[in-house]
C-alpha cells in the first residue's frame, strides 16, 4: 500500500466479512454532518484505487468538497479528469471534459473523475450531467475494474432524477435497480446520509455494508433497531470521527476505525484556492433565455453543418451580443443539434438530418413549423443488463 493512504480495519464481532475492493460492494454510511461520513467514502474510493479501480466523485455539497483529490497524494500518482458544464472553462490547465461529451472510451483517459457543483453554471446543468454519466456508466457491458461511484447524501440521486421530468416514485424505482443491478456494469456505490429514513427501505435493502457513525440524538429506524441488542446506545451518540460500527448484508455485527484522509476538505476552506483551480463561468445565467433565442435564430438562418464558431460570429454581427461557441454547442444540443467535427470544427446538423461519416445531407427545409426528432434519453429500467 503507498503511503499516505487511507487505512481502513473491520473486527467483526459476529459473522461479516471485509469488503473486497476489487469487487462491487454498496456501502452506506449514517451519522450526522461532521461525523466523518464523507471521509470514510474517501477512504473507501482509495482503498478500490489501489486494488486497481477507478473512481468518480459523482455528488457533493454546494462548496465542491470533491475537489480536494486535486491535493491529495493520488494527484501526483494518478490521472485526474473535471467533470463540468457547458459554460464552464477550467483555466488552470487542470484536465477537464464536458460531461455531456463524456463517453465509456474515457474512462481510460484518468484514474479519477470528479464532478463538483463549482463546475456547473446551475444546479439544474450539475443534475443533467450527473444522469448524463449515470446514464453512460451504465451501458457498460463488459469491465475488467470496478468504478467506484461517490454519492453524498443519497437523497441528492433521487432528487436529481425528478428535476428531469421524472415523478419520485419512478426516480427511487430507477436508484433502486442501479443498486440491486450495479455489479453487472462494473458500479460500487458509496453513499452517506444524514437521516436513515431519508432513503426507502427498499433501497436500504440493497446495501452491503452499512457504517454507522455518530448519529447525535436521532434514534436507528425500526428496521434497524436490533443492533440496540448488540451496541450499547449511548457508543452509538459517542463515536469519534475515526470510528464506526457496521452491519453486513449477512447479518454480521462488528465496529472498526479508519484513517481520516488528511486532505479531506474542511467546511471553512476556499477548496478552488486551495488547489489552484480558476473557473470562468461563459455565459452569465441572467442571458440563458435570450442566449437561447438567439442561437435558434441563428441556426434557422445559418444552412445546416454551420460551425458553433460561425454561428457566434452571425449573432454578434447581426445582433451585437458576443457568445462564446461554447455556449453556441450547448444551447445548439437543447435546440435538437448534433455536433459533427470535420475539417477541424464542430459543426451543427439537426439531430433528424445529421450526416453519416462526415458527408453532409442534401438540403432539407426548415421552415418555423419543422420538427427535429429527438432521441428518447435512456433509464436505468429501459437498459438490458447483462450477465
Amino acid at each position: 500500500m503507498e503511503a499516505g493512504k487511507p487505512r481502513i480495519t473491520f473486527a467483526w464481532l459476529g459473522g461479516g466479512s471485509d469488503p473486497d475492493y476489487r469487487s462491487c460492494a454498496v456501502f452506506f454510511v449514517l451519522g450526522q454532518r461532521g461525523t466523518g461520513k464523507s471521509s470514510f467514502l474517501e477512504a473507501v474510493a482509495a482503498r478500490y484505487l489501489e486494488e486497481g479501480g477507478k473512481v468518480l466523485d459523482l455528488f457533493g455539497a454546494r462548496d465542491g468538497e470533491g475537489l480536494a483529490w486535486l491535493r491529495s497524494p493520488y494527484a501526483g500518482s494518478r490521472r485526474i479528469l473535471l467533470l463540468r458544464g457547458d459554460l464552464v472553462e477550467v483555466r488552470s490547465g487542470q484536465p477537464s471534459l464536458p460531461a455531456s461529451r463524456f463517453t465509456l472510451p474515457d474512462l481510460e483517459r484518468a484514474d479519477i473523475f470528479v464532478s463538483a457543483a463549482p463546475l456547473y453554471e446551475s444546479m439544474d446543468a450539475e443534475f443533467r450531467a450527473v444522469n448524463r454519466l449515470l446514464d453512460v456508466l451504465w451501458s457498460r457491458r463488459r469491465w475488467t475494474y470496478p468504478v467506484f461511484l461517490l454519492v453524498r447524501e443519497a437523497a441528492n440521486l433521487v432528487y436529481s432524477r425528478m428535476k428531469i421530468g421524472e415523478s419520485q416514485q419512478v426516480a427511487k424505482a430507477e436508484l433502486l435497480y442501479l443498486m440491486r443491478e450495479a455489479r453487472h456494469a462494473g458500479l460500487a456505490l458509496g453513499l452517506d446520509t444524514q437521516r436513515h429514513t431519508a432513503v426507502d427501505v427498499d433501497l436500504r435493502a440493497q446495501v452491503d455494508y452499512l457504517v454507522i457513525k455518530n448519529i447525535g440524538a436521532l434514534t436507528l429506524p425500526d428496521d434497524l433497531s436490533w443492533a440496540y441488542r448488540v451496541f450499547n446506545p449511548p457508543a452509538l451518540r459517542t463515536l469519534r470521527p475515526h470510528e464506526f460500527l457496521v452491519l453486513h448484508r449477512g447479518g454480521g455485527v462488528g465496529m472498526g476505525t479508519f484513517e481520516l484522509p488528511p486532505w479531506h476538505k474542511l467546511e471553512h476552506e476556499d477548496i478552488l484556492g486551495e488547489v489552484g483551480l480558476e473557473l470562468r463561468y461563459l455565459l452569465p445565467k441572467q442571458q440563458g433565455p435570450q442566449a437561447k433565442e438567439l442561437v435558434a435564430e441563428a441556426l434557422k438562418a445559418l444552412p445546416p453543418g454551420t460551425p458553433a464558431f460561425k454561428v457566434a460570429e452571425w449573432i454578434k454581427e447581426k445582433k451585437g451580443i458576443q457568445i462564446a461557441p461554447e455556449a453556441v454547442g450547448h444551447y445548439a444540443r437543447e435546440l435538437g443539434y448534433c455536433s459533427v467535427k470535420k475539417e477541424g470544427a464542430h459543426r451543427l446538423w439537426p439531430i433528424s438530418t445529421q450526416p453519416a461519416n462526415g458527408i453532409p445531407p442534401p438540403p432539407v427545409a426548415r421552415g418555423e413549423n419543422s420538427e427535429v426528432n429527438l432521441p428518447k434519453r435512456r433509464r436505468f429500467a429501459d437498459l438490458e443488463v447483462g450477465n
